[in-house]
């Protein structure tokens, strides 16, 4: 009887062998999840969410530090003023890294650790009763491009660009946590990293063979 093999078999063979991986039992929910498609839906959408919202708020630190100080929280001035510059800048490179498939566990931990900290803000000021914008693509202060690509997405970006600190966002926010937990977790597929897998795979095949002829010879 013919061998049928099924893209995610194909994938699980490529992969099977690369650090931290371990082939998924296919059953149920928790077996889909494991697979690497999934975590290709995961990759697109905290990837996207991540460069959108840190394109969005490049260059316009008064805005950033506005959504800031919004919050009412007891943040020093000079970490503030940091936020203000570097997380924009930290959220682009993030979300182009999973975008891309590069560096990924790395670049998990970096987002999911980014929304703890903005789901923590965002329920404190919803239990507070805080009518603030989220401030999580710059309002209507965000820069041009930003405000360009917000515009290009048609009624999902004029939701995006009028988010409050209330529970449809924190739940928002959950959702992308779960995301990055998922990416952690589980290896996605059209990489680079595992471009670079494959990559490492070959050299070290091609050491052994030239090390056992050299032996031989």
């Amino acid at each position: 009887m013919a061998d049928i093999t099924t893209p995610d078999a194909e994938w699980e063979a490529e992969n099977e062998d690369a650090e931290g991986y371990v082939a998924p039992a296919r059953t149920g929910l928790a077996g889909f999840l494991m697979g690497p498609y999934p975590t290709l839906v995961s990759r697109l959408a905290l990837g996207g969410i991540f460069l959108l919202a840190g394109i969005a708020k490049i260059g316009v630190p008064d805005a950033v530090r506005y959504a800031i100080n919004q919050y009412s929280l007891p943040i020093p001035s000079f970490i503030v003023e940091a936020m203000a510059v570097g997380m924009p800048v930290l959220e682009v490179l993030v979300g182009v890294w999973i975008l891309l498939g590069l560096f990924t566990r790395f670049s998990a931990v970096i987002a999911g650790a980014m929304m703890v900290i903005f789901t923590i803000a965002l329920t404190q000021a919803w239990v507070r009763g805080l009518n603030i914008d989220c401030g999580c693509f710059g309002g209507p202060q965000a820069n041009p491009v930003g405000l360009a690509m917000l515009g290009a997405l048609g009624p999902v970006g004029d939701f995006l660009s009028k988010e409050q600190a209330d529970l449809p966002t924190i739940i928002r926010d959950v959702v992308l946590l779960a995301m990055a937990v998922h990416l952690f977790f589980v290896r996605s597929i059209f990489s680079l990293d595992n471009l670079r897998a494959r990559s490492a795979a070959r050299d070290d095949a091609r050491y052994e063979v030239e090390a056992a002829t050299e032996a031989e010879a």
